[in-house]
Formats: structure tokens, sequence, C-alpha cells
């Protein structure tokens, strides 16, 4: 007698065949029915169905990259309902090791005031045993036209600073300034905002030496002299920013932000401005997954790949189809941004593109373009990181300059 369908184990395979294509049969209905009802329009708003959908690999089957969905979110008094772009969908990593599978979205306007990347930064920290009287840092390189290798910033101190109190100077947003020329300078605890003694700096060597910049990197920290660049301009490394603490923060003003490193000084924002996260309700933000990013630092900083988990990020210059410093080390191309450029291959930098402007969040019509923070740091400085201008111009700014920037969120369940 022959040996028949059901034999040899062969109804296992026929069994797991057909519920495939019942699967795939009762996804096509789903997908059928939400287009042809207004479930779709429900949709835009729900996000826990989108989480769930997102988490199955079914989000394609009722969106398109470039379709958004718009939960609301709250800025003090001001609600929003900010339009957030399907970009990409893929693996995303949790912090204890799991994948997860979900979709990045993006919002399409830019957050609706400017916060800081990051704030102009101490140029010392004191050990506690410095004591009072004058006291002075020689720059051992130039730096831009202002700073000058073979000067020194002499400063005389009133009172014994404490351990990790900083030495912060008011040089401006601009290289050209002196710091030795009648710069305003100040004694904080670390991370506070009121000083407990300041003065006016002046070229000179009397009492006792602190410290030098590094002898031949203006971009790189001698000890615990910080490098001049970020004493102007803060600091562009994304684990380490201002941004990033606001945009992952469900806290209120005054509790969001907190010095990540010596030198590190409070964004004008810090005390003004509530945590980004506070603005969704929780059975929103709850399925915005914390994901594994990395981040390239700048050579100073010997190009180290940071690694953080984040609710809230920005694209980095890959994510957004742009030719990266670092190929394949900031994440994936998204879909979303090959289809925006309409190209074949990566944007190069420098360039103006037209499709990347970015318009301000608000209530009415946008018609406002805004410069917008992106996530990679300018590799030849610490101090400036990359964005896109009003024109679409991607180019790099200082991490002090105060922006818009377009957060992104990945979705799953």
């Amino acid at each position: 007698m022959g040996v028949t369908i059901l034999e040899g184990g062969k109804v296992d395979n026929l069994i797991a065949t057909l519920e495939v294509h019942n699967h795939l049969i009762s996804h096509q209905n789903a997908a059928i029915d939400l287009l042809a009802s207004d479930k779709r329009s429900a949709l835009i708003h729900n996000v826990e169905t989108v989480a769930q959908m997102c988490a199955d690999d079914e989000i394609l089957e009722v969106m398109d990259y470039g379709d958004f969905i718009d939960p609301a979110w709250s800025q003090g008094e001001t609600q929003y309902n900010p339009e957030m772009n399907l970009c990409h969908v893929a693996d995303g990593e949790l912090e204890d090791g799991e994948i997860v599978h979900g979709a990045y979205f993006e919002w399409d306007k830019t957050t609706p005031i400017d916060i800081t990347f990051d704030a102009p930064e101490a140029i010392y920290y004191f050990d506690g045993t410095e004591g009072a009287g004058d006291k002075y840092i020689t720059i051992s390189v130039n730096y831009g036209s202002g700073w000058i290798a073979g000067e020194s910033i002499q400063i005389t101190l009133d009172e014994a600073p404490a351990e990790n109190d900083q030495l912060y100077i008011d040089c401006g947003i601009n290289y050209a300034n002196n710091p030795t020329a009648n710069r305003d300078w100040s004694v904080y605890g670390k991370g506070e905002t009121v000083a407990k003694q300041s003065g006016k700096t002046s070229n000179g060597t009397a009492g006792t030496k602190l410290g030098e910049t590094h002898a031949t990197d203006a971009y790189k920290t001698n000890g615990r002299v910080n490098t001049p660049a970020r004493v102007v301009y803060g600091y562009n490394r994304w684990s380490q920013s201002a941004l990033r603490q606001y945009l992952n923060s469900e806290l209120l003003a005054g509790a969001w932000w907190k010095p990540l490193n010596p030198w590190d000084r409070p964004v004008a924002q810090t005390t003004t401005v509530d945590g980004f996260l506070s603005g969704y309700a929780e059975d929103v933000r709850v399925h915005f997954k914390p994901i594994k990013h990395i981040t390239v630092a700048c050579n100073a900083d010997d190009n180290v790949e940071d690694i953080t988990y984040d609710q809230v990020f920005l694209a980095s210059l890959e994510q957004m189809y742009c030719v990266p410093q670092f190929a394949g080390k900031e994440g994936e191309y998204w879909e979303y941004y090959k289809r925006l450029l309409g190209r074949t291959s990566p944007a190069l930098t420098g360039y103006t593109y037209a499709r990347l402007i970015k318009y301000a969040l608000n209530l009415n019509a946008p018609t406002s373009p805004q410069c917008c923070f992106r996530r990679s740091a300018y590799r030849y400085s610490a101090g400036t990181v990359w964005y896109s201008y009003t024109s679409g111009l991607v180019g790099s700014t200082g991490a002090c300059g105060a922006y818009r920037c377009a957060p992104s969120v990945f979705i799953s369940k």
C-alpha cells in the first residue's frame, strides 16, 4: 500500500502550513477592514494598538513610511497633537539584552521651544587643597584668535574653594574672545547656579599654578583643566548632553538636569522647562522603549562609541540618510529619509536639501523653518554637533546654541 500524506510525520508539516496561511489571511482581512472603515483614523490616536502592531510586525500592513500618529503632548497649559512620522521598522535592544521588534517614529515638526544641547562648561574643577589667594591657568596651545599660547588666566580667590567646586569663565560663544582679558569668572558648587565668588580675569602668573591646557590639542582636556572648545561651546557628546536629559525625563523644571562630568554646567532651560516626557500621558510613554543607541564621540575623545538606552533620542546622520562620519556605527538608514530625499545614495553633508527643512510646532499652520539638532557629534571638535539649518543645509553648530529638535521614539509593546 502506498504511503499517504498523513504518514511519515507529513501531517505536522501540513498543519503548520495551513496555520501560516490562516495567519496571513487573517492579517490581510484585518488590514482590509481597517482601510475600509474609520479604524485607520482611530489608529492615529491609539498608541497601544500601534505598539502591538509594531511588536507583531504588522504596522506596514496599515501604515506606510511617512504616515503619522499624533498622541497628545502638552507643555505647561498648552496641549498639542504633534504628528510623528513612521520612519523605520526594525529590532531594538533593551538594556537587559532583550530584543524587541518595533518601529521608529519621529516628530514631523520641531519642539515648540529652543533647548540648548549643552552649556558652556567650567574650565577647572578644584580638589579642595588649592586654598585662597592668587591662581593661574596657562594656555599651552592656540585656540581661535583669542586663546593665545603662552598667556595665562589670572584670578584671585578670596576664599578657599571646596572639593569639586568649578571655576567658570564667561568667554561668550566666540573663541576669538581672550579669556585673559577682563572676562567674568565665577566659582560654583558642582552643578549649582549661585556663584560663591567672582571677579575679572587678567593675563598673569602670580601665585599658584592650577594647571595648563593640553599641550598640543585645543580639543582635549588635561588633568583638571578643560579644553577651551568645551569652555566656549559646551560639550558635543550625546551621552552627557543636557538635551538628552531633557528629552528622557518625566521630571518638572528644576529637577531633570544633573552634572554628568566634573566641568558640566546647567543650561538656561533647566529651571524653566519641564522634562519632555512629562508632556505625554503614562499610557503613551510606556510604549516608548528605551533601546540601545551608539553615538560616536569626537576625535578628541578617541572616537569612543558611547552606548545609551534612550526612550527619546534624535536621528543620527546615518539614520537620516546622510553620509555618516563612521559608517555602520550610529544606526541603520531609515527608509522614511531615503524616500523623503528621493535618493539612491546617502546625501552629502555640507549641502542644502529643502526636504530636510523642519518647521515649528504650533497650534496654527507651521510656517517658520527651524534649526534642528541631530544626535551625531562633529568629529573634529569637542564642542560642535550636527544640525539641519532653516534652509535644509546639513551642517554643524556649537553645542551651546539654543535650537529646536525633532524627538524620535521606538514604539513597541
